[in-house]
């Protein structure tokens, strides 16, 4: 790029951040995620930016105050860029009744934020590169999962008549249905209502949280099921 005039070159870098940018940010929309294709795209381009700016302070005060504009650091900016994108990712991790959503959202927002402040400084074949490692990973990986047998866990919270003598049963309806069960406590509630409170650990491609529910539910001393 050493061969394009300096304006040149800052607008082509801009120009490949906003591609990279919506690169990961379709593959992203097209699986109906809120943080998608503008918000990616405005990851990068922004981090593409703050880094030219980080670079142009840094040379504009070298030309103006000579050796003394060795002691700048023109990382800090870079610094921020990385703090701020955390905040954005935690906005979109959403923990759903046991289940955390949003990991992988949040880690590509990292991800953008590393190639624009890489383009910003100038790189060029490593964040491209990376952009594409990055678009396989999303989609190459998402269907090798299905393939992949991992545990799962889930934590009930089973408030049961006492009178009934429950925990043998709550047990062994868990151990039929191949659960295992990691952690049990126990609370003790008014008008001989106790509430259970397990945690089970499980395949998660044989479980079905919904039918086990609804299983409970239609237990006679169950009064209520809830998942965490």
């Amino acid at each position: 790029m050493n061969e394009y005039p300096y304006e040149t070159q800052l607008l082509l870098r801009m120009v490949l951040a906003l591609v990279c940018g919506s690169v990961l940010g379709y593959e992203r929309e097209r699986h109906g995620i809120s943080a998608g294709l503008r918000t990616n795209l405005l990851v990068c381009l922004g981090s593409a930016l703050m880094m030219v700016i980080s670079k142009y302070f840094y040379y504009k005060a070298g030309e103006g105050m000579g050796n003394v504009a060795l002691g700048l650091d023109p990382s800090r900016i870079a610094a921020q860029i990385v703090t701020g994108v955390g905040f954005l990712g935690a906005g979109v991790i959403i923990k759903d009744k046991g289940a955390i959503r949003g990991l992988t959202t949040a880690a590509t927002l990292w991800f953008n934020a590393g190639v624009g402040m890489a383009l910003g400084a100038g790189m060029i074949i490593i964040p491209i590169f990376c952009t594409v490692l990055g678009l396989v990973s999303l989609t190459v990986l998402k269907h090798m999962q299905k393939y992949i047998r991992r545990e799962a866990y889930r934590v009930m919270s089973i408030t049961c008549q006492e009178a009934d003598d429950p925990l043998g049963k709550l047990v062994a309806f868990f151990t039929d249905r191949k659960f295992t069960i990691e952690n049990l406590s126990l609370s003790k509630m008014k008008d001989g209502l106790s509430t259970y409170r397990f945690t089970l650990k499980c395949d998660r491609m044989c479980v079905d949280t919904v039918a086990c529910v609804r299983e409970l539910a239609g237990m006679g001393f169950v009064r209520k099921v809830k998942v965490l």
